[in-house]
C-alpha cells in the first residue's frame, strides 16, 4: 500500500471511530435524559404548579390552588401528580406555596403534621406517606422515599374523579330500585347527575325522603368514596337496605362541581364562584345564576321541587371535608326539626365511625352555603364536615375502605333518624 492509500486508510478509519465514538455518546446521554425523574400530568383531575429540580432526585413542587371570581381566598387544597422513572431512588419533594386565605382571612393553610398525603403505584390503590416532615415556619411538607415501581402517583387524598362517578352511574342504572337523571349541565357541559333509590312497587305517598349530597367542592373526595359505600349498600340485595327502600325515597346528587373534579381544581366552578356559596343569592327565575353558577342554579332547583312535594324533604346532608375538624352544622331553628337533627346526631356519633369536634351546632349568622335553604323552603338540611387527619375511632388516617363502610353507615342513620320521628 503506498503512502498516500495507507494515509487515506487511517483518515478514514479514524472518521469511523470518531462517528463510532459519538453515536455511543449520543445513545448513553439519550438513555440518560429517558431515566430523568418526570412529571406527568397529563389525566383527570391532575394538578401542580412550578418545578424547582434541585438535583436530580430532589424538587420543590408549588401548589397551584384556586382563587374565587373575585380573585380572592385563593385555596391550595389540592394536587395530584406521577412521577415517572423513579424505581430505586431516594426522592425528596417538598410540597410549597400552600398559604392561601379564607373567608377573605388571609393565611390559610390545608397542611400541617397531622395531614398525610397519599401515593398509589397504580394509581387506584392509595396508602398515606408512613412520614412527612411538616415546616410550621415556612408552611410546607417535604416527603421522603423510595419507590419500588417505576411510577408513584401523589395527591393530598385519594382521587375520586367523573370517570369513577360514570362507571358507578353505568352500574345504576342496571339496578331496577335506582333511577339516575341529568338535572342539568356545568358550565363546561358535563351531566350534573341525581340518583333516586327507592321500591317502584310501593306507593311513596307514604314514604319518608332524604337527600345526600357530595362534591360541592372538588378537592373534598373522601365525599365521593362516602357517597359510592352509600349508593352501592341502599341498591343492593341486602335484605337490610331492601327493608329501607321500601320506607324511604332516597335521592343523591353525587357530583355537584363535575368541571372541578375533572380539572383539578378546588372549590370554586369553571367561572370561578365557590360552588358551596352563593345558595341564597341564586334565584331561579334570573338566568344571570344560571349562566355563571349552573351547578348551583340545577341542583338548589331539584331540591326545592322536591321540597315543593306534597311531603317534602324530610333530612338532607350536605357532605364535605376539612382538615382536622369534624361536625354539623345547621341553620334550623323549628323545635321539630331540630329534634331529628339532634336525634341524627347522637346516633351517627354513636354507630358510625364518625367522630365529631362537638355536638351539632345552629349558625348563629345566616350562611350562603347550602344551609341557607331551611330559611328559603324550610329543607331539613345538615352540612357534614369530616376530617382527612387522624380519626381517633379509628386510630389512623381514614382511608377509602373507610369512606366507603362509613356511606353505608351514614345512609342507615340518616333512614333510622327519620323513621323514629314517625313513632309515637
Amino acid at each position: 500500500m503506498n503512502s498516500h492509500r495507507r494515509a487515506h486508510f487511517q483518515l478514514g478509519s479514524s472518521l469511523v471511530a470518531w462517528l463510532f465514538a459519538l453515536t455511543i455518546l449520543f445513545v448513553s446521554m439519550s438513555i440518560a435524559r429517558a431515566a430523568d425523574i418526570t412529571f406527568n400530568l397529563n389525566f383527570e383531575d391532575a394538578s401542580l404548579g412550578r418545578i424547582e429540580r434541585l438535583s436530580d432526585t430532589t424538587f420543590r413542587c408549588h401548589v397551584v390552588g384556586q382563587e374565587d371570581e373575585r380573585g380572592r381566598n385563593r385555596q391550595a387544597t389540592w394536587y395530584y401528580f406521577r412521577m415517572d422513572h423513579v424505581a430505586g431512588k431516594e426522592i425528596t419533594v417538598t410540597l410549597t406555596d400552600l398559604v392561601g386565605e379564607y373567608h377573605d382571612k388571609p393565611g390559610a393553610c390545608p397542611m400541617g403534621p397531622d395531614i398525610v398525603p397519599v401515593f398509589s403505584n397504580d394509581g387506584r390503590t392509595w396508602q398515606h406517606f408512613p412520614t412527612i416532615v411538616f415546616d410550621a415556619e415556612k408552611k410546607e411538607t417535604t416527603l421522603k422515599f423510595t419507590p419500588k415501581e417505576d411510577s408513584i402517583w401523589i395527591a393530598h387524598v385519594p382521587p375520586y374523579t367523573p370517570t369513577d362517578l360514570r362507571h358507578l352511574l353505568d352500574d345504576l342504572r342496571k339496578c331496577p330500585t335506582a333511577i339516575v337523571e341529568v338535572i342539568g349541565k356545568t358550565v363546561q357541559g358535563r351531566d350534573i347527575s341525581m340518583v333516586t333509590v327507592t321500591n317502584p312497587d310501593i306507593p311513596d305517598s307514604g314514604k319518608k325522603t332524604v337527600w345526600l349530597q357530595a362534591r360541592q367542592h372538588a378537592w373534598e373526595a373522601g365525599t365521593s368514596f362516602t357517597m359510592e359505600g352509600a349508593l352501592r349498600f341502599i341498591t343492593s340485595d341486602d335484605p337490610a337496605a331492601a327493608a329501607l327502600r321500601d320506607k324511604i325515597v332516597f335521592r343523591f346528587t353525587p357530583m355537584v362541581d363535575v368541571d372541578g373534579c375533572a380539572n383539578g381544581q378546588v372549590r370554586s366552578n369553571a367561572n370561578g364562584y365557590d360552588v358551596n356559596q352563593h345558595w341564597r343569592q341564586v334565584d331561579l327565575r334570573h338566568p344571570e345564576f344560571l349562566r355563571l353558577m349552573p351547578e348551583i342554579w340545577y341542583t338548589k332547583k331539584a331540591i326545592l321541587a322536591c321540597q315543593s312535594n306534597r311531603h317534602g324533604i324530610d333530612l338532607m346532608v350536605n357532605m364535605h371535608n376539612t382538615e382536622t375538624a369534624e361536625y354539623l352544622d345547621t341553620e334550623a331553628t323549628d323545635p321539630a326539626t331540630i329534634k331529628l337533627m339532634r336525634h341524627f346526631d347522637v346516633l351517627l356519633a354513636r354507630k358510625t365511625n364518625f367522630d365529631p369536634s362537638n355536638h351539632m351546632t345552629q349558625a348563629k349568622l345566616a350562611p350562603d352555603d347550602t344551609n341557607s335553604l331551611y330559611e328559603q323552603a324550610k329543607v331539613p338540611v345538615l352540612l357534614m364536615e369530616q376530617r382527612i387527619a387522624t380519626c381517633k375511632k379509628l386510630d389512623r388516617h381514614p382511608t377509602t375502605q373507610d369512606r366507603l363502610t362509613f356511606g353505608r353507615q351514614l345512609i342507615e342513620v340518616m333512614a333510622e333518624a327519620v323513621l323514629d320521628q314517625q313513632q309515637p
